[in-house]
């Protein structure tokens, strides 16, 4: 099928008649019917049963749309993309960053960069830590941020600063006149775990472990917004990292330092076989500026 057949397709299966795909599209309707015929006639079977003047796909259709719907979003993408290239006035930077600096770090850093340069345009996309080594070596970002510096030689990272561990609880639960807790006022106490959360979730089992204590983890959330926000409900304690805390912090979430937790570096990652564009050295002077 050529694109035009894709096109014609998915708007008479989703629209169910000729007239309203040649509306959508803004055609004629003879245009229509001529590229379904033609399409029909290349694939070599029907894509629609014509009853009472009334379209009805066929089994065929119906498991071909599946692919199409795909394509076709796809390629709707791609013009999106364009429009977008086509609109630009300045550089262009493609920023990955971990979920849990995605409210914290990318829109103070986007909005700073955006009042010294209104010319320049941004994408920002969540990714996990595992994900930022393929994501760079396949040119889906110019720039990832995060924590941890353990990457391989075609990595370059930049440390921007560190951070510490914190612990997020309801008012009540923990009492502490400084602020910071031993490890040992959690054991037993309810705990809403991290899963699958990268280097924050390691440090946090490390520090647990090493301390021999054992936190009851009744409830595991794969994102540290998910965790703050049961802390808020009462569900139990939470252990996040420093800047999540910050954004937590409220008349109904305390947070408090952890003695003798890790720390967590937080640095900027890019190729490290790549000069570094104008923006991705502006992204990184920046992140220094804020945060450093």
């Amino acid at each position: 099928m050529r694109i035009r057949h894709i096109e014609v397709f998915y708007h008479v299966y989703r629209e169910g008649s000729i007239s309203a795909a040649a509306r959508n599209l803004f055609v004629s309707q003879p245009s229509v019917s001529k590229v379904l015929r033609h399409a029909e006639d290349q694939l070599g079977f029907p894509l629609f049963d014509r009853r009472k003047g009334r379209l009805y796909p066929t089994d065929a259709a119906t498991e071909l749309f599946r692919e199409v719907s795909e394509i076709y979003e796809r390629v709707s993408a791609l013009d999106r993309t364009a429009d977008n290239i086509r609109s630009r006035k300045g550089g262009h930077l493609r920023i990955g960053v971990l979920p849990s600096l995605g409210f914290a770090i990318a829109p103070p850093m986007v909005a700073a960069m955006r009042a010294d340069d209104p010319d320049a345009s941004f994408d920002l996309s969540t990714l996990h830590s595992e994900e930022i080594t393929p994501a760079l070596l396949e040119k889906r970002f110019d720039l990832c941020i995060g924590f941890d510096d353990k990457f391989d030689d075609r990595i370059r990272c930049q440390a921007i600063n560190a951070v510490d561990l914190a612990l997020l609880a309801r008012p009540g639960m923990f009492e502490s006149a400084s602020g910071v807790l031993t490890a040992d006022a959690l054991d037993g106490k309810e705990m809403i775990g991290l899963r699958d959360s990268g280097p924050v979730a390691d440090r946090i089992e490390t520090f647990l472990q090493n301390a021999g204590v054992e936190p009851l983890v009744a409830i595991s959330a794969q994102t540290y917004y998910v965790a703050a926000e049961l802390v808020a409900l009462g569900a139990g304690f939470a252990i996040v990292d420093g800047f999540t805390a910050k954004r937590f912090v409220s008349d109904d979430v305390q947070s408090f330092a952890l003695a003798g937790s890790p720390t967590l570096p937080f640095v900027a990652m890019t190729l490290a076989d790549e000069s570094e564009s104008a923006l991705v050295t502006s992204g990184i002077h920046s992140l220094r500026h804020l945060f450093g």
